[in-house]
């Protein structure tokens, strides 16, 4: 069946009244001629004039180029018979209750995983982390037009990133008992905190050992302090490093630059792109963190003295310290599959003309091809005739 994707283009047929009113002008522009029979003619046997349309078959070409050209505009499509509508999918996600999901949507559709491949349910999976939001973004632009999706999801998904995925195929999401399953994770990395302090700094120390041991109990062992002067050398697997002294030295600081993270107290924010990390309760900024190279830099504007940092003897103050050494975290990948229910984009146009573009066939490459033919022949066909005239 023929579809026309942009219908509007066939206002472009009111040009069809061009081509009639330039042929009939052009019939209009005569020059009389005096004859001296003429004035013998009676006035009541005065010749009539008949409306004749000069060079038809030019019109006719005329007006079929005009009506092609509109055709054009209005972009025909033809719909592909080879859309197979009645072979709907049933994507199922690693970890959902299959019988659950059988019992709820029975047993028609193609029923296949959502892994790499998407393989039919009797091939063996692979036991390796499944990237769901990307495998429901490859779907959608792998999967012909016309069919629907049923996409059988357990109540706790993995495999996800920060953006809310967006499905151009109309879909169903059901949520059935189970959960994505678990990824293997690497035990948590030790930390080793290295303190290189200033001797009327050393009061400075307790509030960090306090900070250590906080950390050590929420997670046992996973943290020490490595307390030294200034003077003593970073090892190279250093990675977090309290500095209580002056600036930081030319190597300390190419250190920071090839990935390091190093707080610093006291010092001012130098950089007019630091951003302020902690503030007091009146909101005076007391430190700010900003880049140097790969590493990254806090600058405290005190010491580690409660009269200069009150923020020290706070509840908190070992969390706040923790995650401004990490950084930030990455987004979670594991949420209730209720809430993360995929968005259907076919309201975006985009997404319209990307799936009409898999399920109908173009006709603009032939259109635009025996345009070009009526034009060669129309310009052959009107200077022909103007040639034969002057001879």
């Amino acid at each position: 069946m023929m579809l026309l994707l942009a219908p509007l283009g066939l206002l472009a047929l009111f040009a069809l009244v061009i081509p009639f009113v330039l042929h009939l002008v052009r019939r209009q522009q005569l020059t009389d001629t005096e004859f001296a029979a003429l004035r013998w003619i009676s006035l009541r046997t005065q010749p009539q004039r008949h409306l004749r349309i000069e060079r038809p078959w030019l019109l006719l070409l005329r007006l079929l180029l005009l009506a092609l050209l509109a055709l054009l505009l209005a972009q025909p499509v033809l719909e592909s018979k080879s859309v197979d509508r009645d072979a709907d999918w049933v994507v199922v996600a690693p970890g959902a209750d299959l019988a659950a999901a059988r019992s709820r949507i029975g047993g028609a559709g193609e029923w296949r995983w959502l892994a790499p491949g998407f393989p039919s349910l009797d091939a063996q999976l692979a036991s390796a982390p499944t990237p769901t939001a990307s495998l429901l973004r490859e779907l959608d632009a792998q999967l012909p037009a016309g069919r629907k999706l049923t996409l059988v999801v357990p109540e706790q998904l993995d495999g996800l990133d920060g953006e809310r995925v967006q499905l151009a195929h109309a879909f169903d999401w059901i949520v059935v008992p189970g959960q994505s399953p678990a990824v293997a994770t690497m035990p948590a990395e030790k930390r080793q905190l290295f303190v290189r302090f200033d001797a009327d700094q050393a009061a400075g120390l307790d509030y960090l050992r306090a900070a250590v041991a906080a950390w050590n109990v929420r997670v046992p062992a996973c943290c020490t302090l490595d307390a030294q002067s200034l003077a003593t050398p970073l090892p190279a697997d250093a990675r977090w490093l309290v500095w209580l002294g002056a600036d930081l030295p030319a190597d300390v600081t190419a250190w920071v630059e090839q990935g390091g993270v190093a707080l610093v107290a006291p010092q001012a924010a130098k950089d007019g792109d630091a951003n302020v990390l902690w503030r007091d309760r009146g909101g005076t900024p007391l430190a700010y963190e900003h880049s140097r190279g790969a590493g990254r830099l806090i600058s405290l504007s005190g010491r580690l003295d409660p009269a200069q940092m009150p923020l020290l003897l706070d509840d908190d103050f070992a969390q706040r310290l923790f995650d401004a050494l990490r950084g930030p975290t990455p987004a979670p990948t594991r949420a209730s599959a209720a809430a993360v229910e995929p968005l259907h984009a076919a309201a975006a146009a985009a997404s319209d003309v990307r799936q009409v573009g898999r399920a109908l066939r173009a006709f603009d490459p032939w259109l635009a091809l025996l345009i070009s033919a009526l034009l060669l022949a129309e310009r052959w066909l009107a200077t022909r005739r103007r040639r034969g005239a002057r001879t």
